[in-house]
């Protein structure tokens, strides 16, 4: 009887163990399959990150091509800002040639108003010229006719001198 107690306490045991192998296969079993559907996930994670790398790659070049296209920018800038300095100074140097266009407009037109004044004036002048011009003419004529009885004159003094005893001429 111990014995059959033995027996079935060990084939209890034995059957215990079996069920406890059993259940752990299974579990080794799900286990198993987490391990692979893992490894599939951890190959798929290494591909996306080869990928990730691959574009980071690409990002780099992209990042250097963009440093390269901003040294150009920086350099464009600084033309254009040169550039800009230059056209300031040329609209400067324009306003200043406008400003002295406008001063010789208005000393043009200042000149013109005098010239006009003085053109009117000389106009109205222009009869008392004329009527100058012949007064000096007249006055010429008479002085020339002055000269001329001055000479007579001078002759008929000699003449009467030469006739009066007595009487010299300082000469």
């Amino acid at each position: 009887m111990i014995r059959k107690a033995f027996s079935i306490l060990g084939i209890l045991l034995l059957s215990g163990v079996l069920i406890n192998g059993i259940t752990m296969t299974q579990h080794l079993k799900k286990i198993h399959a987490g391990l692979e559907d893992n490894l599939v996930s951890i190959q798929k994670l290494n591909q996306v990150q080869a990928a990730i790398i691959h574009k980071n790659e690409e990002i780099n070049k992209m990042v250097s091509t963009v440093d390269n296209i901003n040294k150009g920018l920086d350099q464009t800038i600084d033309r254009t800002n040169k550039t800009l300095a230059l056209l300031t100074q040329v609209v400067d140097l324009n306003a200043d040639s406008l400003r002295l266009n406008n001063d010789m407009i208005g000393y043009s037109s200042n000149s013109k108003n005098k010239i006009s004044t003085l053109n009117q004036s000389l106009k109205e002048l222009s009869p008392y010229m004329t009527q100058l011009d012949n007064m000096l003419k007249n006055l010429s004529k008479t002085a020339q006719e002055d000269q001329k009885h001055m000479n007579e004159l001078l002759k008929s003094t000699e003449s009467l001198n030469n006739k009066t005893p007595g009487v010299e001429l300082g000469r």
